[in-house]
């Protein structure tokens, strides 16, 4: 049985937003729509959107004359990417974390923190760039003698970040994410993590969520994401961290995070630790709420 990848470039981030709510409108419905930037020198993004059965030409080739784009359409044999994804990832050894697929249960290092992943159809298996670097800025803050009870995770994708955070301070997490794949996937993880049932999943867009409220204020939040909603969400943040709270965010460029960081310090954040690496960046900054920032 094949399935169908329907991938083109377009040049701005908004573009490539619009133009993936359309595709996953269209008959038939695709099995998954996504995007990311390919170059950030020259503001190139590709999409990526793949069926169960062949879209229609019409559709295409309208979608095509509105983003003034080419879409290449291609036929997939079937393959059980899940399992094959798990049985290639390696594990990541981070300090104190260990993070392994199943079939790595064999080599479980004894000294470690061992977190079982897996992928599914989310994203966040602790391997790209800006999951470790949200660990290494975590595990920064653990290091500088500061405690966190009560997290949040927002775009959980895997529930990677909450188990870290609560194999390695017993944390109450909040995993939230917009997407059924990644709630379904967190909750598995969750259970084969033996996580207690105080940790919970919440299909939210950010923060919208009215049961996020019911959380109480959190002292760190996880948000890597992508950068429009780190922009758009500060406010809203400001809410749900506890003055001397910290947030961690990722999921921007080198450029972009120059932007965000001007953003969060405009609403009584500052920074306690930046991590580059490659063309990522990913910030730790504390809340200052009613205090003044020195």
């Amino acid at each position: 049985m094949k399935t169908y990848a329907l991938t083109c470039l377009v040049k701005s981030e908004s573009s490539a937003r619009q133009l993936c709510s359309l595709i996953e409108k269209v008959e038939p419905t695709p099995m998954g729509v996504g995007f990311y930037e390919l170059d950030e020198r020259n503001s190139i993004w590709e999409i990526e959107a793949y069926f169960k059965e062949k879209p229609k030409i019409g559709i295409i080739a309208l979608l095509e004359g509105l983003y003034e784009t080419n879409f290449n359409l291609s036929a997939l044999e079937k393959v059980d990417w899940v399992s094959k994804v798990q049985r290639n990832l390696t594990p990541i050894s981070i300090d104190n974390i260990y993070i392994h697929g199943e079939h790595h249960k064999d080599i479980l290092a004894l000294n470690k923190k061992n977190i079982e992943i897996q992928a599914a159809m989310a994203f966040g298996t602790g391997h790209h760039v800006t999951t470790t670097s949200c660990i290494y800025l975590y595990l920064s803050l653990l290091k500088n003698k500061k405690k966190f009870t009560n997290v949040a995770d927002i775009g959980c994708g895997t529930g990677i970040l909450s188990m870290v955070a609560f194999k390695t301070c017993k944390a109450i997490n909040t995993a939230i994410d917009n997407d059924l794949f990644a709630i379904e996937t967190t909750r598995s993880n969750f259970s084969i993590n033996k996580l207690s049932n105080r940790n919970i999943i919440i299909k939210s867009n950010e923060l919208r969520n009215s049961r996020i409220y019911t959380r109480g204020k959190f002292d760190l939040i996880f948000a890597n994401i992508l950068f429009l909603p780190l922009k758009n969400m500060v406010k809203n943040v400001s809410k749900h961290l506890r003055p001397g709270g910290f947030i961690i965010l990722s999921g921007m460029s080198n450029k972009q995070a120059i932007l965000i960081e001007k953003i969060y310090l405009g609403h009584t954040f500052k920074r306690v630790k930046i991590l580059k690496e490659g063309s990522w960046t990913s910030l730790a900054l504390m809340y200052c709420g009613k205090y003044k920032r020195k």
